[in-house]
C-alpha cells in the first residue's frame, strides 16, 4: 500500500508570517505603553517637586509700617546728630524661637517690613550707627499682621545721648616726643583744636593723664591759639568727655619753642550714646622746612 506524502521542500525553514497592516507588534506595544505613561505624567497635577508650587490656599501676606524719632532731654535730633545709619526690626512669630530681621535706612524716618505671613509677632526695634547699637531694643509684643493689609504701628521713640568720649595718644617718628632734638622730637608745648564737619571750632576740655615722666593736666582748647604749656608724651592718654557726636576733625601742633615743627590733621566720627571713640595713635609729622633735621 502506498502512503501519500505531502510535498515538502527538505531545505525549507519556518518563516514568520508578516503582521496584518495596522496590527501592533510586541515592540511597538511596549513603546506605546511607555508613551502613554509619559503623557499621563505630563497631564498630572503632580508635575515637579511637591514643594515647588505655592499652596493653593496660601494666605495673602501682610506688612507692618512704622515711623521713628530720635531725641534726648526733650531735644529732637536727626540721624546725623547721633551718627545713626539704620533701624533694625526683628520679627519673631509668637511662640517661635527664630524669626526674620529687616534693616531700614535711618534718614527716611519711616519704613515698611517685608511681606509676612498673617499672625501675631513679637517685634523689636533698634537704632544702629557708628560704633554699633545706639538705642534699643524697644519691644512691641503680639503685634498682629493682617492678611493683605499694611498695618501702621505707633511711632518708635529712640532716646540717644548725642555725645561721647574721645581718646587718643600723640606720637612722633622720633619716638620720644619730649626729649631734645636730635635724639627726640623736642616738643615743648602742644596745641589741639577740635572742629565740626563744617570747620567751626568745638571748644573742648582735654584731660591729659600722667605718663612718660610728664604730670597729669587739663587743657581748655578754644582754637584761638591757646596751648598746653608742656610736652605730651607718647604714653600719656588724652581724653575729651562730652564731645558732640558726628563728623569731626582735629588739628594737632607740637611746638619746639615758638616754632610749629610738628603737625597733623585728622578726620573721624565721634560716637554717640556715651560711647568712647578711641583713635589710632595720632602721629605728628615734622615740618622739615621750618625745622630741618
Amino acid at each position: 500500500m502506498t502512503t501519500a506524502k505531502a510535498n515538502r521542500d527538505p531545505g525549507a525553514t519556518l518563516r514568520r508570517q508578516p503582521a496584518p497592516a495596522g496590527a501592533l507588534t510586541p515592540s511597538t506595544r511596549a513603546l506605546a505603553g511607555a508613551l502613554a505613561l509619559v503623557g499621563a505624567a505630563a497631564c498630572s497635577d503632580d508635575v515637579g517637586l511637591p514643594d515647588a508650587r505655592p499652596p493653593v490656599d496660601a494666605p495673602v501676606p501682610g506688612q507692618l509700617m512704622v515711623a521713628w524719632t530720635i531725641s534726648h532731654d526733650g531735644t529732637t535730633l536727626t540721624c546725623a546728630d547721633v551718627a545713626a545709619t539704620s533701624v533694625t526690626i526683628e520679627l519673631i512669630p509668637v511662640g517661635a524661637v527664630f524669626g526674620v530681621v529687616d534693616s531700614l535706612g535711618c534718614t527716611s524716618g519711616v519704613g515698611v517690613t517685608r511681606d509676612l505671613a498673617p499672625g501675631a509677632y513679637d517685634v523689636r526695634f533698634s537704632l544702629g550707627g557708628s560704633g554699633g547699637v545706639l538705642a534699643g531694643p524697644i519691644s512691641r509684643l503680639a503685634v498682629t499682621v493682617t492678611s493683605g493689609q499694611v498695618t501702621t504701628l505707633d511711632p518708635v521713640a529712640f532716646d540717644v545721648d548725642p555725645s561721647g568720649t574721645l581718646q587718643f595718644h600723640v606720637v612722633t617718628a622720633a619716638g620720644d616726643n619730649c626729649a631734645a632734638m636730635p635724639g627726640g622730637a623736642g616738643i615743648t608745648s602742644v596745641e589741639l583744636q577740635l572742629r565740626d564737619g563744617g570747620g567751626a571750632c568745638v571748644p573742648t576740655t582735654f584731660a591729659i593723664a600722667a605718663g612718660g615722666g610728664q604730670p597729669a593736666g587739663t587743657y581748655d582748647s578754644d582754637c584761638a591759639g591757646a596751648v598746653y604749656p608742656a610736652c605730651i608724651a607718647a604714653t600719656q592718654t588724652v581724653t575729651a568727655a562730652g564731645v558732640r557726636s558726628g563728623q569731626r576733625s582735629m588739628v594737632l601742633v607740637g611746638r619746639v619753642g615758638a616754632d610749629a615743627c610738628w603737625r597733623r590733621t585728622s578726620s573721624f566720627i565721634v560716637r554717640a550714646a556715651g560711647q568712647t571713640t578711641a583713635l589710632n595713635p595720632q602721629e605728628l609729622l615734622r615740618d622739615v622746612q621750618l625745622c630741618p633735621p
